[in-house]
């Protein structure tokens, strides 16, 4: 096993990109290992004041989320858990975890069970990102991670003898397990988030450059980015009998609960609903960078990679973070694309932009 700090010049650059105070708290997460591919993550308050955050897609969660990233080689080794969209508003206490100034939690599980390690030999593994920190259990931030850098060697009959998270389902057809008011929501969802896309897409292509770089952190505007990205989801949002992935109107796993509104298994390109997708947002929301059906099953959209690959990741989530990101992460953050196809000056859906001057809005999520 060896453990390598990762150069302090990096936090640096995430601190000048977010512009935090100085006293802002942020927290470092310690990667050891325990047993051949099972992991101890020890995750510390190194700020001068307490801090309340949503601990769901990160440390604690107990669903097979992805909370490192694994190389070998040089290249990722594919995640084979979930990923998902989350409330930003309120969130019910199970998904929050506080940490006094210095304190701090662990966090066990094995890389084995959401990712193919049975070859062996030498994996690196390491994380960072941005947790949503909370006020009145409503998402009112962004705190900065960021953990060392894990070398291990991994025993292939031992990683081979974990159980997989996840086991997959029967394949059906792309909208399955749908009937009633679930099976109509969905399908206007769909239709919506088709519409946003394909409108998104021209955004990216030929709308504003400076609208362009506040999201997406760069002037490139190449196809295979971000417009192509756009243009797969929204033929993917256009047939509800085929496509690429397998869209349930319910939680065919059970990993849905009442802070989480959906959730893609990027391995399978299989989408999920959760019940609160249904009971708590609107089809299409008034509100600049506000969360609703359409947007959210754009966001998942974005994860699977059959769709357009590779599939996005969860680097941060809201308006406020996901434009505190660097190009590189901002063009594979899931809610980046639903932030600005939810924003977008071209929407076929009202009269008018819901962020027709988008730079106002950097007190908002």
């Amino acid at each position: 096993m060896k453990v390598t700090i990762l150069a302090s010049a990096i936090l640096a650059l995430i601190n000048g990109a977010l512009a935090l105070p100085a006293n802002t708290p942020t927290l470092d997460v310690t990667l050891t290992q325990v047993d051949n591919t099972r992991i101890k993550a020890t995750v510390k308050n190194t700020g001068n004041e307490k801090v309340t955050f949503v601990h769901l897609n990160f440390f604690q969660d107990a669903a097979p989320v992805k909370k490192v990233s694994l190389f070998r080689n040089g290249t990722e080794v594919e995640f084979t858990g979930i990923k998902r969209r989350l409330l930003t508003e309120g969130l019910s206490d199970d998904g929050l975890t506080t940490l006094a100034p210095g304190g701090t939690f662990e966090d066990e599980f094995d890389v084995a069970s959401t990712g193919d390690l049975t070859e062996g030999g030498t994996v690196t593994i390491r994380t960072d990102g941005f947790v949503p920190i909370t006020t009145d259990r409503k998402v009112s931030g962004y705190i900065p991670y960021q953990s060392n850098e894990l070398e291990i060697e991994v025993d292939p009959a031992k990683a081979a003898a974990v159980p997989q998270a996840i086991k997959l389902l029967d394949r059906r057809t792309k909208v399955a397990s749908c009937s009633g008011s679930r099976a109509s929501a969905l399908s206007t969802a769909l239709r919506n988030a088709g519409s946003l896309a394909n409108a998104a897409a021209s955004a990216a292509s030929s709308g504003s450059s400076t609208r362009f770089q506040e999201y997406f952190k760069t002037t490139s505007r190449r196809p295979e980015n971000v417009g192509g990205r756009f243009r797969a989801v929204g033929r993917e949002a256009s047939s509800q009998s085929s496509g690429k992935t397998t869209y349930y109107c319910n939680d065919p796993y059970g990993y849905c609960d009442s802070n989480t509104l959906a959730y893609t298994l990027p391995s399978s390109n299989l989408i999920a609903n959760c019940d609160i997708y249904y009971s708590y947002l609107p089809a299409l929301t008034s509100s600049c960078h506000a969360q609703d059906q359409a947007t959210t099953t754009l966001h998942e959209f974005t994860h699977a990679p059959a769709v357009y690959s590779p599939g996005t990741d969860d680097y941060a989530y809201g308006y406020r973070a996901s434009t505190a990101l660097s190009a590189s992460q901002a063009l594979l953050n899931a809610d980046t694309y639903a932030l600005f196809a939810n924003g977008s000056p071209l929407l076929p859906l009202s009269n008018h932009s819901k962020c027709r001057n988008t730079m106002v809005w950097r007190t908002l999520l």
